[in-house]
Formats: C-alpha cells, structure tokens, sequence
C-alpha cells in the first residue's frame, strides 16, 4: 500500500484536496514531510477501526454555487484521511478502469484512469469539450438527440450498490470494506452518498455508473457520458421517448433518477446549433474569439519536459484573441456563457501584465459580480495565481474591491467558500482595515475553515497581541484550529515556547508532524498559505 499512498500523496501535492475548496496548507507539508506522513497513513491502514477512534475523519461541508439558483454541499475531507481514502481508492483504480467500457469506443469520457508518474496527475487528458465535440460528431448520423443528467448524482450514490460493484473487483473484500468503512464515517452512517470534489469519490462515481454504461452498449444504444450528462443518439422522436425509458429504469435500479428540468429531446439540427462553438467541422478560419479560446486547452504543466515550449505555444495561440473583449461581451449579457467565462479567466495568467489589469477590473467591478456569480470562485483563483505579479496600484486596486464587497449586503457575502477565496487574497499584505474585518469575522462566523485561516494571517502579519488568546483552550479545539494554533505558537517567541513544552504531550502523532513543520518552516522565514 506505501505505493499507492505515495501516488495519493503526490497528486494532492500537485493538484490539491478538492477542485472546490481553496487547498488547505497540509498540502505544503506533505511535500516537505512525505515519509513521516506515509507513516501515519500505513499506519492507518494497518488497523483502520481502531484510527477512526482514535483519530476520526473529520469532515467540513460547504455549499458550493452551481449556476445563478443551484447550490450543491461539496466536502473537504481531514487532509490526513483524504490522502489515505485516496490512496486505496488508487490502490484497485487500475481494475475499475478495466472494467469500464474501452476509452476506444469514445463514450465514456469522464475520468479515465490512468496514473502518470512525472506530473501526479491521476487521469488522461479527457475533458468535457471532448465529449461535446464526439457528441457533435455523432450527431451528424442521426435525426433526434436525448440530453439528460442525473439528478443530485454524488449525494445520491447507494453505498450498498457501491459495495456490490466494488466487491466484484476486489473478491476478497479488503479494499472495498475500507472504502465503505470511510464513506460511512463521511456520510455519518447514512447509506449513501460520496464527499464532493475530491478524486477518490470520481474514482467511484465512475464506477458506481459501470454497470448502466454497459447495459446501454450491450443493448446497441449509442451514447456519451461525461460524469452524471448523458447524451444519446436516436432515429426519431418515438426512439428517443423509448431511449429515456430504458435509462431511467436502469438508473432506478441503482437508486438514481434523470434531472425533470434538463431533460431534452431535440433534432440534431438543434442540437448542434447550440453547440455550435464547439463544432469541429468549421475551419479556424471562420471562427470568432470564443471558438478559439474553447478551441485551446489552457492546462499548462510547468513540470514538462517542453513546458518552456508549451508555455510559449501558449501565449503565441492566447495573443490572437481578444479575451478583454470576451469578457466584457460575457459580463453584459443577463446570464453569462460559464464555459466560455471560465476558459476566458483561466487564461487571464497568460495575457499580457496591461491586459491583466484591464481584465481584473472587468472581473471585480462591483456591478458586474451578480453576473459573474456562478464563476466567483475561478475569479478568485485565478486573481490570486497572479496578485503577487501585480504592481502596487493593481495590488491596492484587488483589495480595496474586495474589502467593498465584503462589506456590501452582496449575496456573495452569504456563501462561506466565497468568503474563503477572498480572505487567501486579502491576507496576503496586512492593513489595519482588513485586520478589523478579520477579527469581525472570525467573532461572528462558526466555518472553522475560515477560522483556520484568520488564524493563520493573523500569525503571518505577526500580530503576536492577537495569538495569545488561541491557545489557552488547545485541547477543546477541532483539529482544523489545533493545526494552526501550534503555528501561531511560533510567533509568541518565549511564551509560544513555553506553552508547547507544556501542551506538546497532547498532540497526537498528526499533530507532532504539524509542529515539526512549522519549527523548520519558521526556522526558514517560510510563512505557510491562507
């Protein structure tokens, strides 16, 4: 199992936890501390009953917006548990990727597993557009389309159905009694469900739709899957009624039923008029700006052997199109194109340093955030990949929009995750205004991720009259606040030394880790992330 824990560590490295929550610094210090956390996690897996007493994983649940009106609870598991559920979950992926219909016959495109020892990376280069351009191409060779998604589909997962599938791979049980131990503890003990965000649970979800993937291949229907979107090719009107029915039984035998509102049976005509961005028959030539920007894929591995190349091919395909004029037509519209918005912020880090100016305050106007809404959280992520690049007056110009947001009665204010994007912006440079908004927030909030992460600037600003406090209840706290209490201790100089000889005989084994890193980290006038 040390292998497949050492895979798990090192895609959290390069990748992160979640895809939604901003990464938690134990990130960081599996990098610098990767044999000692091996250890804990072996030692997880050697009894796995008595570390769940012992050392529970513990989970934070948040909502996360999904379009204008939709929100879905995505988890952020312990970073400890979450490096060891995904590394069993690694450790039988190879045999559900088997199982799973060949990537060859390009239907199933989500999440195909396939592990990459120079990058961490987990999966092959298969995305959504992907599937969009093969259904496209499909399309041509039929006169009606079913599109159609499952409803709620991670929450909704029955583990006993799981268990089953996952038993068919794993005879002898002891992998899949892990994983079923864990997603019981997740769920507290209710009998489905899998975290949000994290790539163990796509690992699963995967093959929690094996079993249906397959039925509609043996029955000859011709579809394609990205993760819970279906998208199936019929003849007429009546094949495609007969084509939903016979998904939507399959589906209930696992618990799952279709979305009622994106249900959709279309001509093909239809179809591909709407997707009409993405159609690969059209030359470069015809296309606008925004076919080829979805056109480019803005993934850059700086870890390549031709990443000097490739960053360079890059810029050379992002210099042709007017990504300031993207996103100024998007944030005009009622509703923004999100596939378009995000692919259009994402290669904000590659457009010129004049053009990233332009773009931020087209990005943070206070006007324009309502319709920027559903893709708040990739504004901010990509705000902060290139903050420190800024010069001063762009600087003071992110901080200040942000500070006027957070203390405006925007709705974007109500979402804790939202709130947790800004704060890793805002801690970056201290400033009594921001200092006071902290404080208030951390008095008036219970989200002990947020709380962790005042914390942590607190420290960073080395507000050592402010730390004091934290660490007279240490043994009371969560885990997610003892963490950063112990890193906060290295900032009260002799008396944060004099409280660890004292409180170091209640840390766990975790703990001794944390505290060992953050001795070396500050030894080094190395400050850890919000």
């Amino acid at each position: 199992m040390r292998e497949n824990f050492l895979k798990a560590l090192k895609n959290i490295i390069r990748f992160g936890d979640t895809d939604i929550f901003p990464f938690p610094f134990e990130r960081n210090m599996f990098e610098d501390r990767t044999d000692k956390v091996l250890d804990i996690l072996l030692a997880y897996d050697k009894d796995l009953k008595a570390a769940i007493s012992k050392s529970p994983p513990l989970t934070l649940k948040e909502l996360s917006q999904v379009g204008y009106y939709g929100f879905r609870e995505a988890t952020l598991i312990e970073p400890f548990w979450n490096a060891y559920f995904l590394g069993i979950v690694i450790s039988i992926a190879e045999e559900i990727e088997k199982k799973r219909i060949s990537e060859d016959e390009k239907k199933v495109f989500s999440y195909r597993y396939q592990w990459n020892e120079a990058d961490g990376s987990l999966f092959k280069d298969s995305t959504w557009i992907d599937y969009k351009m093969q259904c496209i191409k499909y399309s041509e060779s039929f006169e009606y389309i079913l599109q159609t998604d499952i409803s709620n589909f991670y929450p909704r997962i029955n583990h006993h159905r799981l268990e089953n599938e996952l038993e068919r791979i794993d005879p002898q049980k002891s992998v899949a009694r892990k994983i079923m131990s864990l997603l019981g503890v997740f769920s507290n003990s209710i009998s489905y469900g899998l975290p949000v965000g994290g790539p163990a649970s796509r690992i699963l979800a995967e093959l929690a739709l094996n079993s249906t993937d397959l039925y509609l291949n043996s029955e000859k229907i011709l579809f394609c899957r990205y993760a819970d979107d279906y998208t199936i090719f019929c003849t007429n009107e009546s094949d495609a009624y007969e084509k939903l029915i016979i998904l939507s039984k399959e589906l209930s035998h696992i618990q799952l039923s279709l979305q009622k509102d994106k249900t959709k049976i279309m001509k093909s005509d239809e179809f591909r008029d709407i997707h009409s961005l993405l159609d690969p028959n059209k030359g470069l030539s015809f296309l606008d700006d925004e076919q080829k920007l979805l056109n480019i894929s803005i993934r850059y591995d700086p870890y390549s052997a031709s990443a000097d190349e490739d960053y360079t091919n890059l810029k050379e395909a992002i210099r042709e199109i007017d990504i300031i004029g993207i996103l100024s037509k998007e944030v005009n519209k009622t509703r923004i194109d999100q596939t378009i918005a995000k692919q259009a912020i994402n290669a904000i880090k590659i457009i010129s340093k004049e053009n990233q100016v332009n773009a931020i305050k087209i990005l943070l106007d206070l006007n324009n955030l309502t319709t920027l809404s559903p893709v708040f959280t990739t504004i901010m992520r990509s705000v902060r990949s290139i903050y420190e690049e800024l010069n001063i007056t762009s600087k003071d110009f992110v901080d200040q929009s942000l500070i006027s947001l957070m203390n405006s009665e925007n709705f974007l204010n109500q979402i804790d995750l939202n709130i947790s994007y800004m704060l890793q912006i805002l801690a970056i440079r201290h400033s009594l205004e921001k200092e006071e908004i902290f404080l208030k927030l951390f008095k008036n909030t219970e989200n002990l991720l947020i709380k962790r992460q005042i914390i942590v600037a607190l420290s960073n600003w080395n507000l050592h009259y402010r730390l004091t406090k934290f660490k007279s209840d240490f043994v009371s706290r969560t885990i997610w606040e003892r963490r950063v209490i112990i890193y906060a201790s290295y900032f009260l100089g002799d008396e944060g030394e004099h409280w660890r000889k004292i409180t170091q005989k209640f840390f766990n084994p975790e703990e001794d880790i944390v505290n060992d890193w953050c001795k070396s980290r500050k030894e080094k006038r190395q400050l850890i992330l919000v």
